[in-house]
């Protein structure tokens, strides 16, 4: 199969300096330690999603990070939110990189950074290109990557889970450390998981769906709210106690939406 491309606005920023490492590595979800490519949350003080990133050690000790959905100048201000005294410097590289999403076979370019991903259900890779060079692979589209990954019940960052959700809710456990030590949003995390309070869960459904759609009990109650559709598929986050092949109106419950381990 040859490889599939879409330009992507990713944002990519460089964080140095002598306390980069442990800033990072006290504010997000993930574990960086003997690390060198990952997948992180950003959380509130509340647990709640701020920012998802994949963050890149790289061979100089300083660290890329990869934001899909955030401006630089937003991803920095995300990063840097604690830092007061600390030796960290975060810079936006966005402009020195085209930025692409590939998919089907491994792109193979000089001077390229390739990063595989499992964000999407599908075999990719997140690519960082020089300005100027060709694209890495045949022409397509990010919505036709998107179909894939609702098809393949996997949730997105903020699609999916954002401001007013728990990882947890939304099938995003794999982004989370429970192991690592202190860390924004950690002491939330270890009471979900050792009491496993969680109201809603994101699953897949199918029938006819709409981003937004609200998903109703026969008696007019909202149990849940599409939040990604694609054709007569989707994920909806909805109550815990909606069992897998509920059908709602004209949509069908499945299992629960999830993130695959990098």
């Amino acid at each position: 199969m040859p490889s599939r491309c879409a330009p992507v606005d990713t944002a990519v920023v460089r964080v140095t300096g002598e306390d980069a490492a442990a800033c990072l590595q006290g504010q997000c979800s993930a574990d960086l330690r003997n690390v060198a490519l990952t997948d992180a949350l950003w959380l509130n003080r509340k647990g709640r999603v701020l920012a998802h990133t994949v963050i890149v050690k790289e061979a100089d000790g300083s660290h890329l990070l990869l934001c899909p959905h955030l401006a630089a100048e937003a991803l920095i201000a995300v990063v840097t939110a604690n830092v007061i005294a600390d030796d960290v410097v975060a810079t936006d590289e966005s402009a020195l990189w085209q930025k692409w999403v590939v998919w089907g076979a491994e792109p193979k370019l000089a001077a390229a950074k390739v990063f595989a991903t499992s964000r999407y259900g599908v075999v990719a890779w997140d690519v960082l290109t020089p300005v100027g060079v060709a694209a890495p692979g045949e022409s397509a589209t990010l919505a036709e990557l998107n179909a894939l990954r609702i098809a393949g019940g996997v949730p997105a960052v903020p699609a999916d889970c954002g401001a007013n959700e728990f990882p947890q809710e939304c099938g995003l456990e794999a982004w989370v450390s429970y192991t690592k030590g202190c860390y924004l949003g950690q002491e939330v995390m270890a009471r979900i998981q050792s009491m496993g309070s969680l109201r809603r869960i994101l699953r897949r459904v199918s029938g006819s769906v709409s981003v937004g759609q609200e998903l109703k009990s026969p008696e007019g109650k909202v149990l849940g709210t599409v939040r990604s559709a694609a054709g007569d598929v989707g994920l909806a986050l909805v109550s815990v106690d909606v069992p897998e092949g509920a059908v709602l109106g004209e949509v069908r419950i499945g299992a629960p939406a999830q993130m695959a381990v990098r």
